[in-house]
């Protein structure tokens, strides 16, 4: 892992999550880029007497002396020594991020499941959650209440009533094998398990070989309980999903069950796309 991209809006939350992904470079050995994203709504001049394009820089200026004071304070307290950019994008937050994270050639992004209104993010979900569907690269979402700790006893979540996308599963297993972790294989099938479905989970098992781990066949169709009951029982520190392509419609009026574990989950979770 090079360069990992984390976003913050300054709250409370966003900022501990810098603070996570600070430490996280550090042990990665990775260089970190810390963004901010702002919105100016345009002005008429005629009206406010103050020239847009102006007003824009100001802000930008404003937003950055802003954002090197919150990381400097987070490096300071650390004592960590790690290679950090920041950068102040205009812009909307979703596409002004991923523009970000194409430039800087990202491996991670990391956001927090909650900004400055935590409390609807949890009840409707929130910018990182609608973020899952449009990342184009591993999205780690840090819930409010976690803290850094290393990465090292990981569940992978995956559901064998449909097709396991092999380079996305390729993906989540080089990620795992960067964090050096054991990985809890949890395989949900909502009827009994037959001999092509034991088939199908040791096949999955197959391609792990290389990397430590277990594997569980969990009955059931409710996926976030089963998760976060089986990541607890098994003291994991990160859970890793495979979120599934939904045509545009589908995401509109549809939560996934991935953007439902994200705004719910007190665990780390890391969306592999």
């Amino acid at each position: 892992m090079k360069t990992i991209v984390v976003a913050t809006d300054f709250s409370t939350g966003a900022n501990r999550t810098v603070d996570f992904a600070i430490k996280m470079a550090h042990a990665q050995q990775a260089a970190l880029a810390v963004v901010h994203a702002f919105h100016a709504w345009p002005t008429n001049p005629a009206e406010t007497g103050i020239d847009a394009a102006f007003g824009s820089k100001a802000l930008h200026d404003v937003c950055l002396r802003e954002l090197n004071a919150v990381v400097q304070d987070l490096l300071e307290r650390s004592g960590l020594n790690v290679p950090i950019r920041t950068v102040v994008q205009q812009g909307y937050t979703i596409p002004a991020v991923l523009d970000v994270v194409a430039r800087e050639k990202a491996d991670l992004l990391v956001m927090s499941t909650v900004g400055s209104a935590p409390q609807s993010a949890q009840l409707m979900g929130s910018v990182a959650t609608a973020m899952i569907s449009e990342t184009t690269v591993p999205l780690l979402l840090i819930p409010p209440t976690a803290t850094y700790t290393e990465l090292k006893n990981v569940v992978l979540g995956i559901d064998l009533s449909i097709p396991t996308d092999a380079a996305t599963l390729d993906t989540a297993l080089r990620v795992a094998s960067q964090f050096h972790c054991v990985v809890n294989l949890l395989c949900q099938y909502d009827q009994p398990v037959t001999a092509h479905i034991q088939t199908k989970a040791e096949h999955i098992r197959s391609l792990m070989r290389h990397i430590p781990h277990t594997l569980t066949i969990l009955p059931g169709n409710d996926v976030y309980d089963t998760l976060i009951n089986f990541a607890h029982t098994n003291k994991a520190n990160l859970i890793m999903m495979l979120p599934q392509k939904h045509n545009w419609l589908r995401k509109l009026f549809v939560e996934s069950t991935t953007e439902h574990t994200a705004r719910l989950t007190d665990i780390p979770l890391l969306a592999i796309v």
